[in-house]
Parts: structure tokens; C-alpha cells; sequence
């Protein structure tokens, strides 16, 4: 078993050193039985690779390595995190879209279609996020008609569920319509660009049932992820109050 958190972010007011350590505390609380502990980390607009995020802050009690094409991994004794490269994009009707997994650009800014499109082009997988407020009101048509899209087409795309959701806040209804159609639910800690909220890393996220090649990890993850026969169910709590 392998566990996810699917939505990292690493800002220039984070120690790394506490991140890695909060991540792995919270991950070994959340999954005790995986094998294997492995975080997405979202580039945005001002971070062009992973290499750059990752030595923006420098580690003391950490090992970082480069392993596997654009991937690194962080060790302290027998801890071992994957770090994988991934992408947020602020689409103009401010609703993020991820990418799942590389560093390619797409720009921000773009009307949410194309920018999934734009993802798909560069080898990403797609993840539409959720966000406070954002998959509701007028803005939910536009969630809905993305979510439909893929329905129709079956191209990939991915749901991305996120600790800021308030525990009392009921599973959203597209959550549900997607998943009768295929399209499956990932779950990540979403930090927030403030000093501390490197600790929340690992809070929140995915147990799925794969082993993680070392020499491959992001191909090995995601054919496990689009494969119906593996579970995927989320670990962890997400917050009690919105952030």
C-alpha cells in the first residue's frame, strides 16, 4: 500500500525539515500499514521545477536526493519520503486545476476548460480541485460542465478533495455524480502560505492499494490510481472550522 498526500505546497516561509517530519508523523498515524509514503508537491506560476521549490528553504536533518526522473526523496534514518512534481493552475474563474504528475507550464489565467485542456497537452494528468465557495453559486456550472465534458468524452480527469474542507461540510453532489461515472477522488492537506502550515503536511490524504516502483514512481502511481481495481480511500481529518 502506498499513501498520497495529493496537494503539498512548499512556500518560502516553510522549514522543510518541519514539513518532512510533520508529513511523515502524520502519514505513519493515518496509514501505519503502508509501504510506502509519497507527497505531490503543486508547483505554481513563480516555481518552474521542483529542483527550484526544493531549494528554496535548505534541510538539516534531512537527505534529499534526486531519484527517478524529476523526482526526489527525502531520508532520516528509515524515513523515506517520494516527492513527486505536479502543478496548480488558477484558472480565470478562480477554481484551481492540478496536474498530475510533471513540471511542464501552463499559464494561469485561462477559462477552466482549456486550462484542463492545457494540462492534457503537457502530459498532466488532471485534477479538479475543490475550493470554499468555489464549487457553489455560479461557479458550479462551470464545475459541472468540466465534470460533464469528461463524463461524455471519458478523457482522465481526477477530483481533488482537500483538508480545508470543513468536517461538517457535507460531501459534495458532484463528488458523487462523478464517481458513478468513473472518476475518482484523491485527497490531499492543501498547506496554506503561512509560517507553521508546513505541519499540516501528510494530515490528509490517499491510501491506495499499489506498491510504488522506486525506479518509477509517478507511472507506477498513476496506473494505480486510473485503475478501477485498486482502492483508493482517504485517510487522515480535515479541518474543523474553514481556513
Amino acid at each position: 500500500m502506498t499513501f498520497l498526500d495529493s496537494h503539498v505546497h512548499l512556500y518560502g516561509e516553510f522549514d522543510l525539515d518541519v514539513l518532512f517530519s510533520s508529513f511523515m508523523a502524520s502519514a505513519r498515524r493515518a496509514a501505519p500499514g503502508a509501504d510506502a509514503y509519497a507527497m505531490a508537491v503543486m508547483l505554481r506560476s513563480f516555481q518552474p521545477s521542483l529542483r527550484y521549490a526544493l531549494h528554496a528553504s535548505p534541510v538539516r536533518d534531512w537527505k534529499l536526493e534526486e531519484s527517478a526522473a524529476g523526482t526526489f526523496t527525502a531520508s532520516r534514518g528509515d524515513d523515506r519520503i517520494t516527492i513527486l512534481p505536479a502543478r496548480q493552475v488558477a484558472a480565470a474563474e478562480r477554481i484551481e486545476a492540478l496536474g498530475l504528475f510533471g513540471e511542464a507550464m501552463v499559464p494561469d489565467g485561462l477559462p477552466l476548460a482549456e486550462t484542463i485542456m492545457r494540462l492534457r497537452e503537457a502530459s498532466f494528468t488532471p485534477v479538479l480541485a475543490w475550493g470554499l465557495g468555489k464549487w457553489l453559486f455560479s461557479r458550479s456550472r462551470t464545475v459541472n460542465s468540466v465534470l460533464d465534458a469528461a463524463i461524455a468524452s471519458g478523457d482522465t480527469l481526477l477530483i481533488g478533495d482537500s483538508a480545508l474542507r470543513p468536517v461538517f461540510w457535507p460531501e459534495p453532489c458532484q463528488y458523487r455524480v462523478a464517481m458513478a461515472h468513473g472518476i475518482r477522488v484523491l485527497h490531499g492537506s492543501d498547506p496554506l502560505p503561512r509560517p507553521g502550515q508546513e505541519r499540516r503536511a501528510g494530515s490528509y490524504g490517499s491510501v491506495i492499494e499499489a506498491d510504488l516502483d522506486a525506479d518509477a514512481p509517478a507511472e507506477s502511481l498513476m496506473s494505480a490510481i486510473l485503475d478501477a481495481s485498486k482502492t483508493i480511500r482517504p485517510v487522515g481529518g480535515r479541518c474543523l472550522l474553514p481556513v
